[in-house]
């Protein structure tokens, strides 16, 4: 299980809803969708305790957004894309202990390791998504490693895990792109009725108050609702 939690303010950004919103959408995706909604220490705010979702939660929340018609993109979500980094825990003390993983927010994430490890230094970063994470790992940890604990490792030659790494990293394709659907895939027709039932479901209330109302004089436009403020003659 992924280990990068996403509070609720961030996946309100992601939505591109306001908080308020995006709460109580998220609240009945994740009841539909069978997704647990935790408490959360967000170092970002102070420790305060917050909503939060693991990440492949929310991607599977923005994924749901996308299928009703909003979020259109051929671009991966940014909750997927991150780094996959090689961190030295105690480069002044054992230089061979390397923590590898992926991280959204890299910043973030040395600060976490540096409430246990102050001097910890990040040694490498490659741009990478969220599923690939432990393949790489596999792949960098295969030959001349130890694990220690919890992603974690010994490892003799750590100039040789880096350079495996950059050949690893030019292999892979843009970690930023979508695969494209192909015409004969079922998926492209649900998506298209999934996308004309949230059109319909968007256009009723303009529609009924463009049939009364003669002055439109404020428009919101929110991905989560349709907000509009009408001169009404009625």
């Amino acid at each position: 299980m992924p280990t990068e939690m996403v509070s609720f303010t961030e996946l309100a950004k992601l939505l591109g809803m306001d908080k308020t919103h995006a709460n109580r959408y998220a609240k009945k995706v994740a009841e539909k969708l069978g997704i647990e909604i935790r408490r959360w220490r967000d170092p970002s705010a102070n420790n305060q305790s917050v909503l939060a979702v693991t990440g492949s939660d929310a991607e599977r929340v923005v994924e749901y957004r996308r299928s009703e018609g909003f979020l259109g993109s051929d671009r991966v979500p940014v909750i997927d894309i991150g780094v996959f980094y090689v961190v030295q825990l105690v480069p002044d003390l054992d230089p061979y202990r390397l923590k590898l993983g992926f991280a959204v927010d890299m910043q973030e994430r040395l600060s976490q390791h540096r409430t246990a490890a102050p001097t910890a230094t990040v040694l490498k970063t490659w741009q990478c998504r969220r599923a690939w994470e432990t393949t790489v790992m596999e792949a960098l940890v295969s030959e001349g490693c130890r694990l220690i604990l919890n992603e974690v490792y010994e490892c003799k030659d750590v100039e040789e895990l880096l350079e495996k790494g950059n050949r690893l990293f030019d292999l892979l394709p843009d970690p930023s792109r979508k695969i494209e659907l192909s015409d004969k895939s079922p998926l492209i027709s649900e998506r298209i009725k999934r996308q004309q039932s949230a059109a319909q479901r968007r256009g009723k209330p303009r529609a009924l108050a463009e049939a009364f109302c003669t002055e439109k004089i404020f428009l919101v436009l929110d991905p989560a609702y349709y907000t509009c403020y009408y001169t009404c003659n009625i």
